[in-house]
């Protein structure tokens, strides 16, 4: 059992009116009426929390305070160190700022602009339906396939090229688009991780119905997301262009 953020947000307002001198650390008195409530002897000029007794004991019983008075109609007490050291350390919760990185799908403004609007249609259709992840990673691949073939001219090369001929011509080691552009290891690195890419997925979701779980479909997604990053970042000026 932890507390809830409602539980918790009355006990950072606590400690920080205790820190600002708006309340006694020693006198933290609550009281109720018929119509109203009051923190006693509150000095301060936010508004204040009206509390539920039980929240109380719930503070009382993770050894955050310890009530010295319990009735009816108050609650007066202490407010304890382990208060002041959950607050600062923010319950001892990890910080999540990091999530949203990790999960890239719960913001698609970071998304490739073309693969978004390819993918959207189809996950718009149901994020649950597997069916749905199935056409949108086919149009994925699709977008990554098309990439490399714009950005390497590769209608100028071979019109009929696709797939893992595509990637040859562009990583390839033998007089390849981006030969000369990269150290011979990161040209065989590139032609291995867009050549598996092309087997893996585009291969693979092209001649069959895969319909991967959600989770895997998003994943996925964002894998092609990435490689597509990359196929941006890269030079893809040819000498014509630099005279």
């Amino acid at each position: 059992m932890t507390l809830t953020e409602n539980q918790k947000n009355l006990l950072r307002w606590i400690v920080k009116e205790v820190r600002a001198g708006n309340l006694k650390e020693d006198s933290i008195w609550y009281i109720t009426t018929l119509t109203d409530y009051g923190w006693v002897d509150y000095k301060g000029s936010d508004s204040t929390p009206s509390v539920e007794f039980p929240t109380f004991d719930i503070l009382e019983k993770y050894d955050y305070v310890i009530w010295q008075q319990k009735s009816q109609n108050q609650y007066k007490g202490a407010l304890k160190q382990k208060a002041y050291e959950a607050v600062d350390s923010n319950f001892a919760e990890p910080n999540r700022s990091a999530i949203r990185h990790l999960i890239p799908l719960t913001e698609v403004e970071h998304l490739d602009s073309e693969l978004w609007e390819r993918v959207l249609f189809s996950v718009s259709a149901g994020g649950d339906n597997p069916k749905a992840w199935d056409t949108a990673i086919r149009n994925a691949t699709v977008v990554l396939e098309d990439r490399m073939r714009k950005l390497g001219n590769i209608d100028n090369i071979n019109q009929k090229a696709t797939g893992n001929g595509i990637v040859n011509l562009i990583f390839g080691s033998n007089k390849s688009v981006q030969k000369d552009k990269l150290p011979s290891e990161e040209l065989e690195a590139y032609r291995d991780l867009y050549s598996g890419t092309m087997k893996l997925f585009r291969n693979r979701y092209a001649h069959r119905f895969i319909d991967p779980k959600p989770e895997e479909g998003g994943e996925i997604i964002v894998f092609i997301n990435l490689l597509l990053k990359m196929l941006d970042n890269l030079d893809w000026e040819t000498e014509n262009e630099n005279t």
